[in-house]
């Protein structure tokens, strides 16, 4: 029913801002990029918001890949990344993830990154404004209602 009402808060906006900068970093043919795009569309973060976030960032991704490349191509090649990656590639569904192209794994390790930093930095200042509207509403409504309140005729006994 939020969907319909547009009855989201800072922490939805942020959580959308946060998985669209995932999702738009993310090349999108791969099984990373659905599954995160599941858990997206499954939470309660505003799906507009973050569709339209994923399409304005995955216009302006491929500017990023090459930096992506070295990202991934630093972890696909240390210890723990051969080590990980030869344990985790066993297991049926996991080549279809793509993690093993260095793209995807830098794309992939960057959005990570950025997840919590993007969704505080965009939750602080909403979550300042909304209190800060909220206080005003409820002013609003106060003067509104008048002397004919239960709190203003119990006072007066």
């Amino acid at each position: 029913m939020d969907i319909i009402t547009g009855k989201f808060g800072p922490r939805e906006i942020a959580f959308a801002v946060s998985f669209g900068i995932l999702l738009g970093l993310l090349p999108k043919d791969n099984l990373t990029a659905a599954a995160i795009a599941v858990v997206f569309f499954l939470s309660r973060a505003n799906l507009v918001l973050g569709v339209v976030i994923t399409i304005i960032v995955s216009f302006l991704s491929p500017f990023y890949y090459p930096i992506a490349h070295r990202i991934g191509l630093e972890i696909l090649t240390s210890d723990f990344g051969q080590e990980w990656g030869a344990a985790l590639f066993q297991y049926p569904l996991v080549p279809w993830s793509m993690l093993d192209n260095t793209v995807v794994m830098g794309s992939f390790a960057t959005g990570l990154a950025l997840f919590l930093p993007v969704w505080f930095i965009v939750w602080l200042p909403l979550k300042l404004f909304w209190k800060k509207e909220e206080t005003k509403q409820k002013k609003k409504e106060e003067s509104k209602a008048g002397p004919l309140t239960t709190e203003y005729v119990l006072e007066k006994k």
